[in-house]
């Protein structure tokens, strides 16, 4: 188990928020709203984290309004400009891209603390990346290793920050050869068609390590279409991933808490709004699954 950021804002796990801090306001109400802007729904990983955010709102007091971007920044910026004429007392944003970063100046304008849920507004993810390549490295005992790497959503905080963890990590390792880098979208449809002509054209590439779970089955589909063997890494361990892993499918998959990070994004948008103090970034663990622990994983 290794320990990442997640930024109050919550990150990657980040929950981060210097920049995030807002003045205080009063203690909540039955009728006051939390807002959360989430990237896209579709993604199990964000739907897990868009539930944590609905089901600790109702535990404290709040109600929940939750947006969905359609992992559109265009989407994502009327929606939240729509919702700050609504009077909510608190904003959490799991932005698209770095677009998001004038809605959460917007919000503190007015006097609305901001949370950034795992894609942290210009941190986060790093770590993620660099553990990856460490964990990957150690698997192979100093062998070469002739990898794929399938990376998300250009633009998007948590795919710049895992990329640059793995692009800063990658030199201590001089057996690892890249053969390949393409974006598969964080999409699951995208992904598959990449890694089919990725695969055909490096026959000898050995694995993929994909950026998250949706990319990792995708990958998944394309090198059974291939009748080929490789190793595939995903990130998130949605249901489906962890279900690969349990049948030996895929290699490994990063196991983050979304749930959490949406329950604690609340938690410590409370604490702001009662006065309390929060850290301007809080770490959570995560947990590497290969078929040897993933029985003891708790979903």
């Amino acid at each position: 188990m290794v320990r990442t950021v997640f930024s109050a804002v919550l990150g990657g796990a980040v929950l981060a928020g210097a920049l995030l801090a807002a003045p205080m306001a009063p203690a909540a109400r039955a009728a006051d709203v939390i807002a959360f802007s989430v990237s896209g729904t579709t993604n199990p990983f964000y739907a897990a984290m868009a539930r944590g955010v609905r089901d600790e709102a109702k535990v404290l007091g709040y109600d929940a309004l939750v947006l969905d971007a359609q992992n559109n920044i265009a989407k994502q910026i009327s929606d939240v400009e729509d919702a700050l004429t609504k009077n909510v007392k608190a904003l959490l944003i799991n932005g698209v891209d770095d677009g998001a970063i004038r809605l959460a100046k917007m919000a503190l304008a007015k006097g609305i603390p901001v949370m950034a849920l795992q894609r942290d507004l210009g941190a986060g993810n790093v770590v993620l990346g660099e553990q990856l390549v460490h964990w990957y490295a150690k698997t192979l005992g100093g062998r070469e290793s002739k990898i794929l790497i399938l990376t998300g959503t250009p633009g998007a905080a948590s795919a710049e920050d895992r990329t640059k963890g793995i692009n800063a990590t990658l030199p201590k390792y001089p057996n690892i050869k890249v053969l390949a880098v393409q974006t598969g979208f964080y999409d699951r449809a995208k992904s598959v068609g990449v890694a089919e002509n990725l695969l055909q054209r490096h026959p000898d590439a050995e694995a993929i390590l994909c950026q998250n779970d949706e990319m990792a089955i995708g990958a998944l589909a394309a090198a059974r279409a291939q009748n080929r063997s490789v190793k595939i890494t995903g990130m998130d361990a949605n249901p489906d991933a962890v279900k690969a892993v349990e049948a030996g499918q895929l290699y490994m998959t990063i196991a983050l808490p979304p749930y959490d990070i949406g329950r604690v994004g609340v938690q410590f948008a409370q604490k702001k709004l009662t006065g309390q103090a929060v850290p301007e970034r809080h770490i959570m663990d995560v947990t590497f699954l290969t078929k040897d622990n993933v029985a003891s994983f708790k979903r």
